[in-house]
């Protein structure tokens, strides 16, 4: 027999009750751990514009070809070579446009599991080259961390609009809206917007430099389009119902719409945009026209017998350096059922290009201070962005006209 079995039996009772706390107070504090911090991978759509994506996945030894949409997880590096351009749309909203000869690769794209959690989704994106223009949401019901890496160092990104360029020896950042926070071997630097800076090798980024500028007002329509566009739309028969401009949200972005879908197809009618500017820019290098564009329909094939009635058409009116008022027109159209030609202008460029259809399709003029040659612009009067024809329904955001 034990001498002293009374105190066995305390032990035993003692060690019951602490192991019966550890488990009362332990195991609502796992749950409430695990309900706070469990992760959910999510997927991306990667949506081509032009050429062939070379998509790797995360478990796959090499990679496979994409030539117009695939979904993109975790862990998977997306490439193209210098003729393809895509974008990526993830899954808050948060979109991505992917240059030629850019690799990517999606680092981690997570949000909680559970609704309770207070963590935020998390988005880190790995660019090791090229260049990609990144749009950041506006943050919905639960917020979003961002971050980009490159070789060079990371970079956290606020809601707005950043363009990324990557090469082996620097990368550059420009703040088109919101403000970014560079993180680098020389510390944590705050990139404010309408800035630029660049960090190479050593670590130690540049004093921001001033971004190129952009003479467009509210070309993201965060605010109502009164506020710097006047709109405007023309039926030739009265009696027709008009087409509509109006904002709207797709895809995180807040974009105009202009839209006409009546069963009387055939009228002819136009639906605008318009920006009044009375800007000299004699002194500057470099002008380029910028903006973001989405065909949903269209039922007149091309730009119409002329040339002239396209979904959505861009158009720069200015004054050359004899005064004279000339325009320069850009269209865009995603059927041409009827092979109507597509005329050139007087440059020798096609009047429109053919786009895919219900995908954001980012356009860059290139330099109209080169393209224009001596009949080029010395004082912008105004940017006109339009849709002319039968019936469409057409988006446009992120209308920039840029000088440097």
């Amino acid at each position: 027999m034990r001498k002293n079995p009374e105190r066995l039996a305390w032990t035993v009772l003692g060690t019951a009750f602490a192991v019966f706390c550890i488990l009362a107070v332990g195991i609502p504090l796992g749950i409430n751990y695990y309900l706070q911090n469990a992760m959910d991978d999510q997927q991306a759509r990667l949506s081509v514009i032009e050429g062939t994506i070379l998509v790797q996945r995360h478990d796959a030894n090499e990679p496979s070809g994409v030539i117009q949409s695939a979904d993109a997880g975790v862990g998977d590096l997306i490439l193209t070579d210098y003729t393809s351009r895509g974008t990526l749309d993830l899954f808050e909203r948060s979109h991505v446009t992917m240059y030629g000869d850019t690799t990517l690769r999606l680092e981690r794209m997570h949000m909680p599991r559970f609704g309770v959690s207070k963590r935020p989704n998390e988005i880190v994106l790995n660019l090791s080259g090229g260049l990609a223009r990144v749009g950041v949401a506006l943050p919905g019901e639960q917020d979003t961390t961002f971050t980009v890496l490159t070789p060079h160092g990371s970079m956290d990104l606020e809601e707005g609009s950043y363009r990324v360029s990557v090469t082996n020896q620097v990368t550059e950042i420009t703040v088109v809206r919101g403000q970014a926070v560079l993180d680098v071997s020389s510390g944590r630097w705050l990139i404010p917007q309408g800035t630029r800076t660049r960090v190479g090798l050593s670590g130690i980024p540049t004093d921001p430099l001033s971004a190129a500028q952009n003479l467009i007002e509210n070309g993201d329509f965060q605010e109502p389009l009164e506020a710097a566009w006047i709109t405007n739309t023309i039926v030739l028969d009265p009696e027709v119902p008009p087409p509509r401009v109006e904002i709207v949200e797709n895809g995180g972005r807040s974009a105009v719409r202009l839209i006409r879908r009546e069963q009387d197809d055939g009228n002819h009618s136009e639906a605008a945009i318009r920006q009044v500017l009375d800007r000299d820019i004699r002194d500057y290098v470099r002008l380029e026209v910028s903006v973001d564009v989405m065909l949903d329909f269209q039922s007149l094939s091309g730009g119409g017998q002329l040339s002239s009635e396209f979904p959505i058409i861009v158009r720069l009116d200015y004054k050359d350096r004899w005064g004279n008022d000339q325009f320069w027109t850009h269209g865009f159209y995603y059927q041409n059922q009827d092979g109507y030609p597509i005329a050139s202008d007087p440059w020798g460029r096609p009047l429109g290009e053919q786009i895919p259809r219900s995908v954001w399709y980012p356009f860059e003029s290139g330099n109209l201070m080169e393209l224009l040659g001596e009949s080029g612009p010395v004082h912008v009067t105004g940017l006109t962005v339009y849709a002319s024809g039968w019936n469409y329904d057409s988006l446009v955001t992120e209308v920039q006209l840029i000088v440097e």
